[in-house]
């Protein structure tokens, strides 16, 4: 009996976690974390934008023209990796001037 409940615990864990991400992974309408980055010279440092979603690298790339980076967008999959990328390569203080 104790057998067939941690198969079922083990499959309902797997339903409930694995499957919902297969499905947001996938896809062409899947969202693509992104933030742009341009280097300030006055100041010696490097200003990031506010991240948004975007769902094709054109639509990334205007964005970020529009806000005058000097650089590629960066993409992400998740908002804690585009924070976790933010902290070391964004070294200018925030300001309101962000999108």
């Amino acid at each position: 009996m104790r057998c067939l409940r941690n198969m079922f615990l083990a499959a309902m864990v797997v339903l409930s976690f694995g499957i919902p991400n297969l499905a947001l992974g996938q896809g062409p309408g899947r969202i693509i974390y992104t933030v742009c980055r341009k280097y300030v010279v006055d100041r010696n440092c490097y200003k990031c934008s506010k991240y948004f979603a975007v769902r094709s690298e054109s639509e990334a790339q205007a964005k970020c023209s529009r806000w005058g980076a000097d650089e590629d967008p960066y993409y992400f999959p998740s908002v804690g990796r585009v924070f976790a990328w933010k902290l070391p390569n964004c070294t200018c203080d925030s300001d309101d001037e962000n999108p």
